[in-house]
C-alpha cells in the first residue's frame, strides 16, 4: 500500500494536478534523479528552492503542537476525501515521517488518529533508537500504523514529517521526543514546492527499502 501510494503521488506530480502554483512546470522536477546513496541525515539539495515556510523555532515546547495540528490536517483531508472518493485502492491523505528517535506520546497518538481517520500513515526510524528506553515504535505498530525500523547507517538521524496532501515538509534539529520540548531546538514548515516534496518521499522510499517491518515482527 505504502509503495503504491508513493507512485501514485509521483504520478500526480508528474502530471501537475498537484503543482499550487502556475509558475512550476513538471519537467523541472522530473529532471531530478535519485541519489545513489540514501543519506542517513535526509536529503541534500542544490540550486535555488522556492517556497513558503514557518518558522517554529522560537518556543521548543509549541513545535510538539504545530507538528500535531499538521498531521492533523492530513486527517481532515482523509475524512473530508473518504466520503467521496471512488477509488479507495489510493489514501487521499498520506503522513511520512521519518525520526531517530520517537517517544513523544501526543505526536504517536495525531498519528494514529490520522491513520484511523484513512490517511495513509507510515513511520521509519533508526533500529537501535527504536528498542530504547521509551521508543514508541511498538506502540505505533501495534496501533495499526507501518513501522521500519533502519540498521543500515551507524545512525538513521532524518527527522521531518512529510504531509503529502498539504504538500509540505517540517524538518530541523528537533527529535519527536517528550525531552526535546525542554531543549533549544528548530524546525521550519516548507510549503507548496512539489520538486522539494519528491525529494524527500525519494529520500524515505530510500530508507524504508532496505528496513525492516517492525509489524511483521510483532504480529
Amino acid at each position: 500500500m505504502f509503495k503504491r501510494a508513493c507512485v501514485f503521488f509521483l504520478g500526480l506530480l508528474a502530471a501537475g494536478l498537484i503543482l499550487p502554483e502556475a509558475s512550476w512546470s513538471s519537467t523541472a522536477f522530473l529532471q531530478a534523479e535519485p541519489a545513489s546513496e540514501v543519506n542517513p541525515d535526509g536529503p541534500y539539495f542544490e540550486g535555488p528552492i522556492y517556497f513558503g515556510f514557518s518558522d517554529f523555532s522560537a518556543n521548543a515546547s509549541t513545535i510538539e503542537d504545530k507538528l500535531v495540528s499538521a498531521i492533523l490536517g492530513e486527517a481532515v483531508i482523509a475524512r473530508a476525501a473518504g466520503l467521496t472518493r471512488d477509488n479507495k485502492d489510493w489514501p487521499a491523505a498520506a503522513v511520512y515521517v521519518a525520526a531517530y528517535s520517537f517517544t513523544s506520546k501526543k505526536l504517536a497518538d495525531a498519528l494514529i488518529y490520522a491513520a484511523k481517520s484513512g490517511c495513509e500513515v507510515t513511520v521509519v526510524m533508526d533500529k537501535k533508537q527504536s528498542q530504547g528506553k521509551g521508543s514508541l515504535a511498538s506502540f505505533l505498530a501495534l496501533n495499526g500504523i507501518m513501522v521500519y525500523l533502519d540498521a543500515s547507517h551507524n545512525a538513521m538521524h532524518s527527522k521531518y514529517i512529510l504531509c503529502l496532501s498539504q504538500n509540505a515538509v517540517y524538518t530541523g534539529s528537533y527529535n519527536f521526543t517528550e525531552n526535546a520540548k525542554k531543549n533549544a531546538e528548530n524546525i521550519v514548515g516548507l510549503v507548496g514546492n512539489p520538486f522539494l516534496i519528491m525529494m524527500y518521499l525519494r529520500d524515505f522510499m530510500g530508507h524504508v527499502g532496505h528496513s525492516e517491518i517492525l509489524n511483521t515482527v510483532l504480529s
